[in-house]
């Protein structure tokens, strides 16, 4: 059931839905429908501050003027019904949410919250940005490296990544059986290095050049071009091919420096 009080459109309007399986959205900050330019959808990744409190409105934690945390919608990054409630919003959109137990921590709870089984679980959301890849091509260069663009960037938008640029890369690495290796994001902080330099191994300068500021990537990296037969101890095993994903985040050419 869907009821709003006020024009649904206007941002006074206050909006809330009742799902038969005990999900509660308000929307208490709607967004004019001629400033909504996208809302929230599956696969989108989304930056959101939120605030947890229970029934007596004790909070169990916030992040409201702190970093926003970020996840991938319908991807089970979070609870259910956060799922769920995130889905339709604007930038910039602010609702409240109530979440049965069995949408939220369910018969488990979670103890360094102190959220008992099956609790119900009451939040502010607000929407504070959201990003969309644009998918791009796949290949695989003379190396042997795989590379797939999973954001592109427009070519007329495009500044290219060349040698002596400095790259300010965010990168996740797996191996091939999945094990995580490392990640930029762990220390929140960009890698940053000169291309083509012998700065890093030699597949990520391969992979890397060329690229477009703001463009992400996957790239598989067979270990002739990463760590070799020796790997690098005790993470990366000799001979382990390296499956990265990479966001050229900020591009300095070498004229700007």
């Amino acid at each position: 059931m869907v009821g709003c009080i006020g024009n649904k459109g206007s941002e006074h309007a206050v909006c809330w839905n009742l799902d038969d399986d005990g999900l509660e959205v308000k929307i208490i900050k709607p967004i004019k429908k001629e400033k909504c330019t996208i809302v929230s959808q599956e696969g989108d990744v989304l930056d959101q501050f939120y605030r947890l409190t229970n029934k007596d409105g004790k909070e169990i934690g916030s992040n409201f003027g702190k970093k926003p945390y970020t996840f991938t919608l319908g991807r089970g990054q979070v609870i259910p019904g956060m799922d769920r409630a995130m889905t339709g919003m604007c930038i910039g959109e602010k609702r409240k949410i109530v979440i049965p137990g069995h949408l939220g921590f369910g018969d488990s709870g979670r103890g360094r919250d102190n959220i008992e089984k099956d609790q119900t679980l009451y939040y502010t959301v607000q929407l504070v940005d959201l990003f969309r890849a644009v998918p791009g091509k796949k290949w695989e260069t003379d190396e042997g490296i795989i590379i797939e663009v999973t954001h592109k960037i427009d070519e007329d938008k495009c500044r290219k990544a060349e040698t002596g640029d400095t790259i300010h890369q965010q990168y996740i690495l797996h191996l091939e059986d999945g094990t995580f290796v490392d990640s930029s994001f762990s220390r929140n902080a960009p890698f940053i290095f000169q291309l083509n330099r012998g700065k890093v191994i030699k597949g990520m300068d391969i992979a890397m050049t060329g690229m477009c500021e703001g463009e992400r990537r996957k790239v598989i990296i067979p270990s002739e071009y990463g760590y070799g037969d020796d790997g690098r101890p005790p993470q990366i095993p000799g001979k382990a091919r390296l499956y990265f994903d990479i966001t050229l985040e900020k591009l300095i050419k070498k004229d700007e420096l």
